[in-house]
């Protein structure tokens, strides 16, 4: 059987056809078109409490921590110095996700918030506001025209360094890759038990490995990268995941 990928959704108000307002679970398909390129099924996984995390997981293979809003700074004991757009409810699902998937055994990608999301969950920080803090990590544009200024952050790209011989290095084939720059938070103290993997030139994390868990997280978006590029990492976790089915 094809592998079975649980992958965590936003949660928003979004207008439909019934209300304008609706309380939806939603995510872009290009992370399930990912999923299923490499071989493998993604399913979406409501909010949970922390043994509704175990229950669910134990029907799945693999987890996929999905981009999203920003970290809540009250997980890592801070205040809010830049965060915006947060969702505690959010967090606490995700982090009982990760501890279940960690406790079961199953194959971690994290992307985006999802690498925020897993330092946090072990016990690091974060850097709050990364926008303008180099030429690598610009912010979004303001102005008249919010269509090109979203295109223009999606189209642009940063040199990511990998640590040679590590597992994000062997799953590129190269030390080196270019990858997009959505973030608006980073990591800052390093989450027990990973070690950093990836960086870009101005010393921003943007690779992080699990040192005893097939766990991998990259701080950019496999999913918005065009032609595919970045199916590597979705092939990862796939692959991971068939190897924990076939023991």
């Amino acid at each position: 059987m094809k592998p079975l990928v649980a992958v965590t959704p936003w949660r928003r108000s979004l207008p439909t056809f019934v209300h304008p307002e609706n309380d939806l679970y939603t995510i872009d398909p290009e992370y399930l078109d990912g999923i299923e390129r490499a071989g493998g099924i993604g399913a979406l996984v409501g909010f949970v409490d922390e043994a509704g995390a175990r229950e669910t997981l134990q029907r799945f293979d693999a987890l996929l921590l999905s981009g999203g809003d920003d970290i809540d700074p009250a997980q890592y004991s801070a205040s809010a110095a830049g965060a915006v757009s947060t969702n505690p409810a959010a967090d606490e699902s995700d982090q009982h996700l990760l501890q279940a998937a960690l406790e079961i055994g199953i194959p971690v990608l994290g992307v985006c918030r999802g690498i925020q999301l897993i330092n946090v969950a072990l016990g690091g920080s974060l850097h709050q506001h990364m926008w303008d803090t180099s030429v690598e990590h610009r912010g979004r544009e303001t102005g008249p025209d919010p269509v090109h200024n979203a295109e223009e952050m999606l189209a642009r790209r940063h040199l990511v360094q990998f640590e040679s011989g590590s597992s994000i290095a062997k799953i590129f084939g190269s030390n080196t890759t270019e990858a997009n720059s959505l973030h608006h938070q980073a990591v800052d103290q390093l989450g027990d038990g990973l070690t950093v993997t990836g960086r870009t030139a101005d010393g921003v994390v943007e690779v992080v490995e699990h040192v005893e868990h097939a766990l991998i997280a990259v701080q950019w978006h496999p999913e918005r990268m065009p032609n595919g590029s970045h199916d590597p990492l979705f092939s990862w976790l796939v692959d991971q995941a068939a190897d924990r089915q076939a023991t």
